[in-house]
């Protein structure tokens, strides 16, 4: 199934190549049906009847770089990798549509936007500590692209050279244990290496470095600063992009490769990486409160949300881990959606100044309500997504280090704080004398909307229809 969604992502791009960059018309179309064939085919994927985890080497070659150094390729799909990959390719749905509207260089964003969806599933299905580095920093230079070319505001070739550099930076402490890795056991398959013994200060050196270049993705303090640069400069559908998937690709190397191949030394590190996730909520929780960009407000709190989850990985419990992947669906959800809701309101206003706004529910009822509906989710509403992945990940966290919980529990009124400020200044108020009646939103914008409101809401009334996909049986986690 994944070599049909890789060959199907394929046979898009071959035919956008082939078409003319002026049958603008038809190259929506292409995109359009593309992205919603590879949405429909990523979801037989739950068919899979995953009552323990399912490895399946479905492709393996060789290639010999030194006499006796050998490099192998091998990919897998278990019920974490459906997550991810379903998510991706809805969210590629949900970027295509709002792609309609570019009306210069349409042709190559498309294809950026199927370069990126062809990666994440590599990056999602591998088995290759270095394969995954070298899809991982790949996935750098179409997003660089995307963010330096239809960026929105003046500042957008600084934000991207900033993002690629604080990213491939990261990365490279990644690199060193995986040379490390190659030169004490020969290979990168961690099916390999979850059967090695490492010396301990080995595993901790590995541990160490793995941890860092993936945290600089998450991102965790001090290695955040480059994310709300990123998205105030990005257009929105690289803002949908960071925020819905690409963050996703840290927490995601943590549970596969880190928790995976050194639990002792995860289990050992966990106060001191919840610790540091603690600092990174509340930093970026009181950072939210002087913000006055609203792109900007999301982003810092996309980084507490996200550092909210990374503490629980480690704790290594069931709980913890099945709130984790929860909570990264329904922030990959909500945060999609506030990011689409304001560029929607940047399109018709030109400014995301939030003092410009005021009594918007007067003039436009619709965008009001999904704002309304989607901060309520982002600060973890009942009845939301959000509000049970975040409950399931506080109790899994609580079981590990009550403590942190405890102090987390700050972080979760600083968002109720930062996100009502948004809703009441933004929605409610008398009007100002700069806001203009615009229309509301439209057909193509209130499609859009619709299955991410639905979605939230259902998930929230009814979680066990997506966490049925991750079984709390002991036997089915025992890979961790």
């Amino acid at each position: 199934m994944v070599f049909f969604l890789s060959s199907l992502i394929v046979a898009i791009i071959v035919i956008l190549l082939f078409t003319p960059a002026t049958f603008t018309k038809y190259l929506h179309r292409i995109a359009l049906v593309g992205a919603f064939s590879l949405f429909v085919a990523s979801l037989v994927l739950l068919t899979i009847p995953f009552s323990k985890p399912i490895f399946i080497i479905a492709h393996s070659y060789t290639l010999f770089l030194f006499p006796g150094f050998v490099v192998t390729y091998s990919y897998m799909i278990d019920n974490i990798a459906v997550a991810y990959i379903i998510l991706s390719t809805f969210l590629n749905f949900v970027v295509v549509l709002l792609t309609r509207t570019v009306q210069y260089r349409v042709k190559e964003k498309y294809l950026l936007l199927y370069t990126i969806q062809l990666l994440l599933i590599a990056c999602f299905v591998t088995t290759e500590l270095l394969f995954f580095y070298l899809v991982f920093e790949a996935l750098l230079i179409p997003v660089f692209t995307i963010i330096g070319i239809w960026g929105s505001q003046k500042d957008k070739v600084f934000a991207a050279n900033q993002f690629l550099l604080y990213t491939l930076f990261g990365s490279l402490f990644m690199l060193v244990a995986i040379i490390l890795l190659f030169i004490l056991v020969g290979t990168t398959n961690i099916l390999i290496l979850k059967d090695y013994e490492f010396q301990p200060i080995i595993e901790v050196i590995l541990f160490s470095f793995i941890f860092l270049g993936l945290a600089v993705k998450i991102p965790i303090f001090p290695f955040h600063l480059w994310l709300p640069k990123a998205h105030v400069e990005a257009p929105t559908t690289g803002s949908v992009l960071l925020a819905g998937i690409l963050l996703k690709l840290g927490s995601y190397g943590f549970l596969r490769f880190l928790v995976f191949l050194f639990p002792t030394t995860s289990f050992y590190c966990l106060p001191i990486i919840s610790s540091i996730a603690m600092i990174s909520i509340v930093l970026s929780s009181f950072t939210v409160l002087r913000q006055v960009d609203l792109k900007r407000i999301i982003a810092y709190s996309s980084v507490a949300h996200m550092n909210f989850l990374i503490g629980v990985i480690f704790a290594n419990n069931i709980l913890g881990v099945v709130g984790s992947l929860l909570l990264q669906v329904a922030h990959g959800i909500s945060s999609s959606a506030l990011f689409i809701l304001i560029g929607i309101i940047y399109d018709r206003y030109k400014s995301r100044n939030l003092y410009y706004f005021r009594s918007l529910s007067t003039i436009m009822p619709m965008l009001s309500f999904c704002f309304f509906l989607f901060s309520l989710s982002n600060l973890g509403f009942p009845s939301t997504m959000n509000f049970v992945a975040e409950m399931t990940v506080f109790l899994g966290l609580f079981n590990a280090i009550p403590s942190i919980a405890i102090i987390s529990l700050v972080g979760v009124l600083l968002s109720a704080a930062y996100s009502l400020i948004l809703v009441t200044r933004v929605i409610f108020g008398s009007a100002t004398k700069y806001v203009q009646r615009f229309y509301d939103l439209t057909r193509r914008e209130f499609y859009i909307l619709l299955p991410l409101s639905f979605l939230i809401v259902f998930f929230g009334l009814f979680p066990t229809y997506i966490t049925s996909l991750w079984s709390l049986n002991v036997e089915t986690w025992s890979f961790l």
